[in-house]
C-alpha cells in the first residue's frame, strides 16, 4: 500500500527525472534496438533478459515495468535510454517504489551505461531536491 509520502516521494522523484532528461538528453533506441541494447546491459547486471514491447499507454507514461511478464511496455517506436534505465532500476531493487533504492540504483546504472556526468548531474539534482540516494562512486 502506498502512502501519501510515498507519492510525494514518487512525484519529486518523476519531476527531477524530466527536469534531468531535458539538461542531459540520452540516446534514443527503436524498441528493436532497446531490447538488443537491454539484453546485453541485463548479461552485465546478471538479470534475465527484459522484454520491450510497444503497447498502448497514457501519454503521460513513457514506459512501463511489469513484473508478471518481465517485460517493459512503451508507447512509441522509439524510447529513451534513460528510461530503459528507470525501468530497469526497478527491476535491480528489491523495493520496487521511487525511494533511496531506486534512485541511487538509477545513477548507478546510468554512472555504467550513459557516462559520469549523466549520473552525477542526476545524483545533484536529486540531492538538490532533498531525495535521498546513495553517493555516487566511481565504478568501471
Amino acid at each position: 500500500m502506498v502512502n501519501q509520502s510515498q507519492d510525494a516521494e514518487k512525484i519529486a522523484t518523476y519531476d527531477v527525472e524530466t527536469r534531468f532528461e531535458s539538461e542531459m538528453p540520452t540516446r534514443n533506441f527503436t524498441v528493436v534496438e532497446a531490447e538488443t541494447w537491454l539484453n546485453n546491459v541485463c548479461e552485465n547486471e546478471d538479470l534475465d533478459p527484459i522484454r520491450v514491447s510497444r503497447q498502448k499507454l497514457p501519454s503521460n507514461i513513457e514506459g512501463l515495468a511489469v513484473f508478471d511478464n518481465w517485460c517493459f511496455k512503451v508507447p512509441k517506436n522509439k524510447v529513451s535510454q534513460h528510461t530503459l534505465l528507470h525501468e530497469l532500476a526497478h527491476f535491480a531493487c528489491a523495493n520496487r517504489g521511487h525511494g533511496r533504492e531506486f534512485r541511487s540504483q538509477l545513477v548507478t546504472l546510468h554512472r555504467r551505461y550513459t557516462s559520469l556526468s549523466h549520473a552525477a548531474a542526476l545524483h545533484q539534482l536529486f540531492v538538490a531536491s532533498g531525495l535521498s540516494v546513495n553517493p555516487l562512486i566511481a565504478t568501471n
